[in-house]
């Protein structure tokens, strides 16, 4: 397969250089490695890495230096590794190694990011905010924006990290938000010899979201760029760039409006960013967007090169890049920070379940023996094991423990009361339980056990409302239906986390009927990292 290029026009200089093209590259023959930064991982991990997800950097000669974009890393200072690390992309730990490997190899990166490092308010979002913020100041950012999950946490998140830092080394950028004067309006990065004028704002869409926070000032972007443009032009610098906290026809109108810019680096696209910049039509600038997550980051190369100034690609940040140290280290200062500070102080104290409260799985295995013993040999079953076995340990971590114990909502990271709340308070809650799928049953278990005297009629009614029934077609991908087993399913394994997971395809491939007193088991073949699968039907 030969290399795919796309060619542009422009009208300005690009570093005192003509910019006659934008040359991007895109594919490579999947069996090369001659990428100049790829290496870190081993030798088998590269290549499975190479394979998945495709070379990097494919005949890049060295350029004067090479601009990286990140943005909505969504909270994620490492990807959910549920379905294996090598099978997910993102986090700190590589995205640092990748930006050592461009600074050994003398490619001189100068990083810049969109902002949106947070998708959630509350203690635990403010905490990952402020380890994020400093994981981008320890790996050298130049520039940092807000985006506007950040905003909507308390400024006390953003002035923990900047108390004790040095004014010079403050990355945060913005023309049109003012947090007590803790940004920039714009900045002036001097590498390779040249001068790159930035700035950055928070799109129009997203401020109106934000109205009546009187601890933020916020502008008009249009406004706010007329006053900061004629400073960076004053500054006569060799490349201009804009980031855009917004969406990406908002940022293409702003670059039609302030021809200034050569780059416009946006958010709010597509989860993954495209394998190619695009020229904004109306404007001579290029527009680069990073996807979500952060599983991906943006490089461009730039080169004292007339007929390739610029070259650009899309990096997966997969499992090629080794763990950084520095980035490990922060992620346990991280996690020993969440269990010092307790659920109850992270304001999850537990809520009232709507149907019921729950009894645990070790007691559904006094009655359905044959489908607890088909349990204990499941994932689910030593899914809290999974957590204490991590470097570090994750269980005290309520992202982790919403999908990896009993008793929590899997999506809201918050616990039901009776659910669980420690590895020694909560024994009968470890475990990806079988009321996580069935629904708490305290009441049906007291029916059963003789604790309430409830009327034949009661008792079935109970019954029934915990089993589940798998609907026609029912499954998550193509044109299979959802419904409310699998929608369930999807609660933890979304395809993002659990790639490979595929209801009906994947795991109702063999089944094997056997019944015990209320239900149908379902078997299943093993098939990946999904080694069994036991539900209970109706059907």
């Amino acid at each position: 397969m030969e290399f795919m290029a796309e060619h542009f026009l422009a009208k300005r200089k690009l570093c005192g250089i003509a910019l006659l093209a934008v040359v991007v590259l895109i594919a490579a023959l999947p069996g090369q490695l001659r990428s100049a930064v790829q290496e870190g991982g081993t030798p088998d991990q590269i290549a499975d890495a190479i394979e998945k997800n495709g070379e990097i950097f494919v005949d890049w000669p060295t350029p004067l230096f090479t601009l990286v974009f990140s943005g909505e890393t969504d909270g994620y200072l490492e990807p959910c590794g549920c379905a294996g690390l090598e099978n997910q992309k993102g986090g700190m730990k590589r995205r640092h190694t990748f930006l050592k490997q461009l600074t050994d190899k003398g490619w001189n990166p100068v990083a810049f990011d969109m902002g949106g490092q947070v998708r959630r308010t509350g203690p635990q979002a403010e905490m990952k905010y402020r380890y994020i913020l400093r994981s981008l100041i320890d790996m050298g950012y130049s520039v940092v924006t807000f985006g506007l999950k950040d905003l909507q946490l308390s400024s006390e998140a953003i002035l923990f990290v900047l108390a004790n830092l040095n004014p010079e080394d403050n990355p945060l950028v913005s023309a049109n938000v003012d947090l007590y004067g803790m940004a920039q309006p714009m900045k002036i990065v001097e590498t390779g010899g040249k001068k790159i004028g930035v700035t950055a704002v928070l799109g129009a869409k997203a401020g109106d979201l934000l109205t009546g926070n009187t601890e933020i000032e916020i502008k008009d972007p249009a406004l706010a760029l007329r006053e900061v443009v004629p400073q960076i032009e004053a500054q006569n610098c060799d490349l201009n760039v804009l980031l855009v906290h917004g969406a990406p026809d908002e940022a293409a109108a702003i670059a039609r409006q302030f021809p200034l810019f050569d780059l416009v680096a946006t958010t709010g696209g597509a989860e993954e960013p495209p394998d190619r910049s695009r020229p904004i039509e109306g404007a001579d600038s290029y527009l680069i967007e990073a996807g979500h997550k952060g599983q991906y980051v943006i490089a461009l190369g730039v080169y004292d090169d007339p007929q390739q100034p610029l070259r650009y690609q899309r990096v997966p940040l997969d499992h090629r890049f080794e763990d950084s140290p520095e980035m490990q280290d922060l992620l346990v200062e991280y996690q020993k920070e969440l269990e010092t500070t307790t659920l109850a102080g992270l304001g999850l104290t537990g809520i009232r379940h709507p149907e019921d409260s729950f009894a645990g799985s070790q007691v559904c295995a006094d009655c359905h023996t044959t489908a607890f013993e088909i349990y204990e040999q499941t994932p689910h079953f030593h899914a809290t094991d999974t957590l204490l076995h991590l470097e570090p340990p994750r269980q005290f971590d309520p992202e982790c423990l919403s999908c990896h114990v009993t008793g929590w909502n899997p999506q809201e990271y918050f616990p039901y009361e009776s659910g669980f709340v420690g590895i020694k308070l909560s024994p009968l809650m470890h475990g990806n339980g079988c009321e996580n799928c069935h629904g708490p049953a305290a009441a049906h278990v007291a029916a059963e056990s003789g604790e309430e005297t409830l009327s034949d009629a009661e008792i079935e009614s109970l019954r029934a409302a915990l089993r589940l029934k798998i609907g026609e077609n029912e499954g998550n991908v193509g044109d299979q239906k959802p419904g409310r087993v699998v929608d369930m399913c999807v609660q933890c394994h979304p395809l993002g986390h659990s790639h490979d997971f595929e209801f009906r395809h994947r795991l109702i491939r063999n089944i094997e009927i056997r019944r015990d007193v209320l239900h149908v088991v379902v078997v299943v073949e093993r098939f990946h990292h999904f080694q069994y699968c036991a539900g209970c039907l109706d059907i």
